[in-house]
């Protein structure tokens, strides 16, 4: 079903003459009025939403849970036996305050698990620990893509399904605001540096907020003040920061007595998602979902998720490990397979430092190992992927293009609400990496009705 649909998309688009240059030009001017850009570009690409079957997105969404309590139990590990989370990269100012306590008991409130799925197949290669980006984007997005002819025809002639990410948000975040002590609605400060290319993402998550009767800002960590038990943005009180700034970059330029990490300690600010989130969040922490000596940790239907979505990964070090059950010396195995592998920083975001092997030449592969070897990287089995066409436009019209996909399901509380979904025509799937997104809807069925 879901192919025909998309071949019946594609010839409803080559047959309407009114996708001209000036309207793919509207849609562009569309999507900055209603900030769906990523600096000063916009992140639409595509006239085309992903589409997924109610059975994709069902394995997809079951797949992500599973695994996010799996990450859970790891967590529990590295918590119980702080000395292990050297393994997995965490430096001693991180490994302290992912020991404070955060107030209350989820690890993390919001997340997102990046995914490729293809028919039935489901395979997850990042997990964004801390707060995701983009989770504003998909509603904007798909309101857009209804002002094509093609996607009005099938949005009435087929049973679709779209999603709200703000909105289960939201739940998580007041719930978890009333565990930490909170009462009546917080006082809420959207937290980066300031002039960021997600600048604007910002301004739509604090307008969602506002329109809930939430009191929100935005403001970046150097215009925060503590003093006497409250955190503050100028005469603003601070009552949950919702953390968009990544720990690594706010401990690079920050003190220990930094306002924020001075009213977490002490447990003057609810901080979504704590600092604890770093235990998920750094790349390592695939390898003790796959090392087989961990299996114990999880129960029979974890370990089959896990041996089923999540790719081998290992921290790279000089030493040995287990890969398909016989024992390899991991530079020398990976320096040799190199066409089977994917070299990551283990904590860092946009696709910066990714090099994959089989688009490396010998050289470039022993000078990659080499600065892995002196940095934090992970190297992670190769996902193989293929590509989906796509009308990509620009304000000079469209053309189909071959387009690799991924699809990347938000979990809130450890439930799936909803994806974003990627779209390049590298492997490295990343908006920052030059990539776009489009919008997503789940195929239900045949009748009249466009659900939310």
């Amino acid at each position: 079903m879901r192919e025909r649909l998309i071949d019946e998309y594609h010839k409803t688009l080559g047959l309407d003459e009114n996708l001209t240059p000036e309207f793919c030009a509207r849609l562009k001017s569309r999507m900055r009025a209603d900030h769906l850009l990523y600096g000063d570009r916009e992140i639409g690409v595509a006239l085309r939403p992903h589409l997924l079957t109610r059975t994709q997105y069902n394995i997809l969404a079951g797949a992500s849970e599973v695994l996010s309590g799996a990450f859970g139990k790891v967590a529990s590990v590295l918590l119980s036996e702080p000395a292990r989370m050297q393994t997995v990269g965490l430096t001693e100012r991180e490994k302290k305050l992912a020991l404070a306590e955060p107030g209350y008991s989820a690890l993390t409130v919001t997340t997102r698990l990046d995914a490729f799925v293809q028919g039935h197949e489901v395979k997850f290669v990042e997990y964004n620990g801390e707060n995701p980006s983009s989770l504003t984007d998909q509603v904007g997005l798909n309101k857009i893509l209804l002002e094509v002819g093609a996607m009005r025809d099938i949005a009435t002639r087929h049973s679709l399904t779209q999603f709200l990410p703000a909105e289960r948000l939201l739940d998580s975040v007041l719930k978890t605001y009333r565990e930490w002590g909170g009462s009546d609605l917080p006082n809420i400060a959207i937290l980066d540096w300031t002039d960021l290319p997600t600048a604007d993402e910002f301004v739509l998550l604090r307008d969602f907020l506002v329109s809930r009767g939430i009191s929100t800002v935005i403001c970046s960590p150097e215009q925060l003040e503590y003093e006497q038990g409250r955190l503050r943005f100028g005469e603003f009180p601070i009552d949950l920061v919702y953390k968009r700034v990544i720990i690594n970059e706010l401990l690079d330029r920050c003190s220990d007595s930094h306002p924020l990490i001075s009213a977490y300690l002490a447990g003057d600010v609810c901080l979504v998602n704590s600092f604890r989130c770093k235990l998920v969040h750094k790349k390592a922490c695939f390898e003790l979902l796959t090392d087989e000596v961990n299996a114990g940790w999880f129960t029979p239907r974890e370990r089959d998720v896990i041996h089923r979505t999540v790719p081998w990964t290992r921290r790279l070090a000089q030493r040995k490990t287990q890969y398909q059950g016989r024992e390899v010396d991991l530079v020398e195995f990976v320096r040799k397979q190199s066409s089977q592998f994917v070299l990551k920083p283990n904590d860092d975001y946009g696709g910066r430092g990714v090099v994959f092997g089989e688009r490396a030449s010998v050289a470039e592969w022993e000078i990659a190992l080499t600065r892995a070897l002196d940095d934090d990287y992970v190297v992670q089995e190769k996902v193989d992927v293929r590509t989906e066409s796509f009308p990509i436009f620009n304000e000079c019209g469209w053309a189909m293009q071959p387009m690799y996909v991924d699809t990347n399901p938000f979990l809130f509380d450890g439930r799936v609400g909803g994806v974003m979904v990627r779209l390049s025509d590298s492997p490295v799937v990343n908006v920052t990496s030059g990539g776009g997104e489009t919008g997503f809807f789940v195929i239900e069925g045949a009748n009249q009705t466009v659900k939310q």
